[in-house]
């Protein structure tokens, strides 16, 4: 089979390049849209007329493998993934790393992890300098239990050894580590960078890492720093920032960076939705305290942020807007609210299982 030749890949995004002509693909075009939305029923729904119209089989299977990814649908993923590279015109492209890729993630879901490794070892015999293909094999070989544990850790090493100042990557081999209960091996990770190049590293990279280790006073001192810094993206900084004090329950400070941010960034949706969320974790805390009227005054705080970000239309956070603030009328006691918001939250994503589920109780409240 072609896939069998082809199989590599690791761009991750949703791009439409590769496969077949650029004309002619309206309803592809749509599909993957609805993807970014995470509108998936749409999306399947764009992909079906893609088909009736003749447009190109390689994408057509690529965006609804993908969708079948999203939505826990593993076994179908596999198989519109492999059909996806099947129909591809045989040349070797940016496309066919991004469909592997995806198809090696499925195969990880599956727990079918020799097969993912194999498609890993595949990229590596094609792009041996890729870190990002190390460190998925290493979170593969991770979850293919302790008989691996070296194999990964010689992958987290070639990962970071190839760009030994992305931290970010170092951050992603910590949280991999972490998710599979090995803290030592995963804090030394970290602790590493800082006792080698803290002198080097800039303000937000010190305190990430000293985020993740746990230590939210050094964290807030550096990042308060970047904060006040120009010359950088100041929405991750804003971001991380605020949820070291909501770690600390230090919701008032958490409310107050992501206040001054939005003062002059209003556009940011993300924001929005944190300060909504940490509003949220506020009332809980107030409610639990018996401080009625806090609590009330705190959800009020989170229905005026998540309608804000709403308002903004942005289509990469809709749906953890319009989830959260079916959870906030929850939340505050008016299920008839949160029960007519959740079904219109699964009007528009019917396949989130946890809102179906949630959508259940509320129906009974």
């Amino acid at each position: 089979m072609k896939y069998r030749i082809i199989a590599a890949a690791i761009c991750i995004s949703v791009t439409l390049g590769g496969c077949g002509s650029f004309a002619g693909r309206s309803g592809i075009d749509s599909g993957f849209a609805f993807i970014d939305s995470h509108e998936y029923t749409k999306a399947l729904e764009s992909f079906a007329k893609a088909e009736e119209n003749g447009e190109d089989p390689c994408l057509i299977h690529r965006g609804k493998g993908i969708v079948y990814l999203n939505i826990t649908e593993y076994e179908q993923a596999a198989q519109e993934l492999l059909a996806s590279l099947a129909a591809d015109d045989g040349v070797v492209d940016d496309m066919d790393f991004d469909t592997n890729y995806y198809l090696a993630e499925t195969y990880m879901k599956l727990g079918d992890f020799d097969r993912a490794k194999g498609i890993y070892d595949a990229i590596l015999s094609l792009r041996d300098k890729d870190p990002n293909a190390y460190f998925l094999r290493g979170v593969c070989e991770l979850a293919a239990g302790p008989d691996s544990q070296d194999a990964a850790d010689a992958d987290f090493t070639s990962a970071i050894r190839l760009n030994p100042k992305d931290y970010s990557m170092r951050i992603m081999i910590f949280k991999a580590l972490s998710d599979n209960n090995l803290p030592d091996k995963a804090n030394a990770i970290l602790q590493y960078a800082l006792d080698n190049d803290e002198d080097s590293m800039s303000n937000y990279e010190k305190g990430q890492i000293y985020f993740y280790l746990g230590n939210d006073t050094e964290a807030q001192d550096y990042l308060n720093k970047a904060n006040g810094e120009g010359g950088h993206e100041k929405e991750p900084v804003v971001l991380l920032l605020g949820q070291s004090y909501e770690r600390q329950q230090q919701y008032g400070a958490a409310i107050k960076v992501y206040k001054a941010y939005l003062t002059n960034n209003p556009g940011s949706a993300r924001i929005c939705n944190q300060l909504g969320m940490c509003q949220i974790s506020m009332g809980n805390y107030e409610k639990a305290a018996g401080n009625n009227d806090e609590a009330d005054a705190a959800y009020e705080g989170a229905r005026l942020s998540l309608e804000s970000g709403i308002a903004l239309n942005d289509k990469s956070m809709n749906q953890a807007l319009l989830f959260n603030q079916a959870c906030l009328y929850e939340y505050w006691g008016d299920f008839a609210t949160a029960s007519k918001l959740m079904a219109e939250y699964l009007e528009i994503y019917p396949e989130d299982g946890t809102a179906q589920k949630e959508g259940i109780f509320l129906s009974t409240r």
